[in-house]
């Protein structure tokens, strides 16, 4: 929503673009056609990938061929702004850097300030939240500096919209009244709806349903003066379900078929899928007959558009139908595959942030590699340098001598010059190698850290995985179910247990095994018999992890890491003044 508040369709009415488009024609290839073609590039950037790609591929001949850097940078960030519209998120990060590099030579605060800001929406879109807010922050630094409220206010706002995803709405509502007031003081209604509404749904997420509801309905008086159908449609459905989850199903059906009836003007299929889905909810909580029918219609509509996240949610909506409907096997039935699908959009989220995770780390690696080569060019130039000073000394050497009785003291005393030039040298060379030194243990040191995230990273799935498991085992408590069903839920927390501790351990070896290499060869040196449980705690205990962190990843107890620790100690035949962990960290 905030990308296509700041699109420069907000500012160009279409007549205007024609207008442009016809002026064109007649343009001489300078700085003002280069400008023009950057404008319709903008223009039609969400609008019509291609075409924008047209106008600022030509823009950035133009202006290369005119060293005009202003419109290169310009033509490169807007490509990358195209290639976001068509979800090529890594070719959009390249443009965008490339953007980066031209236009900090300009001084163009504002074009810089809004590629940090679009490079901070691609990292919240991957999941990237870390990242993200760092974006959002360096492009609020940038902004301060011109003054640019409008911009101010949406970094605000994709920063609260952010927390609100890692599930933090107290700390997402600071950011969203800062938005609010700022969008209040330069008279943006549309900006202050969207920020209502965000407001609104912190409140749901904090549970205080009031607070969230007046909120929506103030968004809702806004956007209806300013006859916004689509979000007027988003309004009302925010509404009816806040009205859901305070008992009050017919208040809802009504602001949720007001929101049918906008979504099916508008022909926006998504929309009418998850209003069905509520007022198949608001309709079954009624005991209304036609709540089923409701929900398998927007099930089908969700297939027919081929977006798995809604499917899963129409499964969960069938399977709470049924389960209030006392028809637990269709709910079992209906909540299995909702499971089943959830957990492969899952598994498809966690291989792509692991694939990028891995090409980001090869590309340090890489980049690393380059930095060493470098400096060891560097090293050996500065040798082939003392090489030829080493020779042209000898030389000055020999014919000295044969001029020695003449000129003695005047010999010596151009040597001892010499000497001292040397030690000098020698030790300007000592002093950069130690320096080159520490900086590749610092290295060293980050990526520990780096896998030191990773672990802590598994900690929390393993988490994540406890906490289903736990449901589960509660619904099986609980719930009437035949002994074939009981069974069957059993296996599958057997087979989410068994299946976690591989995969997590796989991943996490994966990595580790990139930065440490050559650390179990080495081990294993040291100590040919140790067992894989104790090969599997020595690298973790390399980096530093507690014992009750260990557990945790490990699915041991305590008291087993405790006794695993001793067994290396042993193993290792380290005395009772040698640490395990400092001894590991040094392998």
């Amino acid at each position: 929503m905030l990308l296509v508040l700041l699109s420069i369709q907000s500012v160009f009415a279409q007549d205007n673009i024609q207008q442009l488009e016809s002026e064109l024609l007649n343009m001489p290839e300078d700085r003002a056609k280069v400008n023009t073609l950057i404008k319709l590039g903008e223009y039609y950037c969400s609008v019509d990938n291609e075409k924008a790609l047209l106008y600022l591929q030509e823009a950035f001949t133009i202006a290369t061929a005119q060293k005009y850097t202003e419109g290169i940078g310009k033509s490169l960030l807007w490509q990358g702004r195209v290639y976001y519209y068509k979800d090529d998120y890594p070719l959009s990060v390249k443009y965008l850097d490339k953007a980066i590099n031209v236009l900090e030579t300009t001084n163009e605060l504002d074009a810089l300030s809004f590629i940090y800001f679009a490079k901070g929406e691609i990292c919240s879109i991957r999941g990237d939240y870390i990242h993200a807010m760092e974006m959002y922050k360096a492009a609020i630094k940038l902004t301060e500096k011109t003054g640019n409220m409008r911009y101010m206010s949406s970094f605000y706002s994709s920063m609260g919209a952010v927390l609100l995803k890692r599930k933090d709405p107290e700390k997402a509502l600071v950011y969203f009244r800062e938005t609010l007031s700022i969008k209040k003081a330069i008279d943006d209604q549309q900006g202050i709806s969207n920020t209502l509404t965000s407001i609104g749904k912190s409140y749901e997420e904090l549970g205080e349903l009031d607070s969230s509801l007046m909120y929506f309905h103030q968004a809702l008086k806004i956007r209806t003066d300013l006859k916004m159908e689509r979000a007027i449609a988003g309004s009302e459905y925010n509404i009816g379900g806040i009205l859901i989850k305070m008992g009050k199903y017919a208040e809802a059906e009504e602001s949720l078929h007001i929101a049918l009836e906008n979504f099916k003007m508008l022909d926006e299929k998504t929309g009418i899928c998850i209003t069905n889905l509520r007022l198949a909810t608001a309709g079954n909580f009624q005991g209304k007959t036609d709540a089923f029918k409701i929900a398998e219609n927007a099930l089908s509509m969700a297939k027919t558009i081929d977006n798995p996240t809604l499917i899963s949610k129409g499964y969960k909506v069938l399977s709470e139908i049924f389960n209030f409907n006392k028809n637990y096997k269709r709910s079992y039935e209906y909540l299995i595959r909702h499971k089943a699908l959830q957990d492969s959009l899952f598994t498809a989220d966690k291989e792509r942030l692991m694939t990028e995770f891995d090409a980001k780390f090869q590309s340090e690696r890489k980049d690393n590699e380059i930095k060493f080569l470098k400096g060891k060019s560097k090293i050996q130039q500065k040798n082939k340098i003392l090489f030829i000073i080493l020779i042209t000394a000898l030389v000055m050497v020999i014919i000295l001598l044969i001029f020695l009785f003449r000129f003695k003291s005047t010999a010596l005393s151009r040597q001892q010059k010499l000497m001292e030039q040397e030690n000098i040298i020698h030790a300007q060379e000592s002093e950069i190698i130690e320096k080159e030194n520490l900086i590749l243990q610092e290295q060293l040191e980050s990526k520990n850290r780096e896998l030191a995230s990773k672990a802590f990273e598994m900690l929390r799935f393993n988490d994540a995985i406890s906490s289903i498991i736990e449901k589960l085992e509660g619904f099986n408590s609980t719930a009437n179910k035949t002994p074939e069903e009981s069974q069957h839920i059993k296996e599958i927390i057997y087979e989410l247990e068994n299946q976690t501790k591989q995969n997590i351990w796989n991943e996490f070896d994966k990595i580790f095994k990139n930065i440490h290499s050559g650390f179990y060869d080495k081990l294993l040196e040291i100590c040919p018999d140790l067992t894989a449980t104790e090969i599997k705690i020595a690298a973790l205990l390399k980096l530093n992890l507690t014992t009750k962190e260990i557990a945790a990843i490990t699915f041991k107890s305590e008291g087993g890491i405790k006794t695993t620790r001793y067994r290396l100690r042993k193993k290792l035949s380290l005395s009772a003044d040698e640490k395990l962990v400092p001894f590991l960290m040094k392998i």
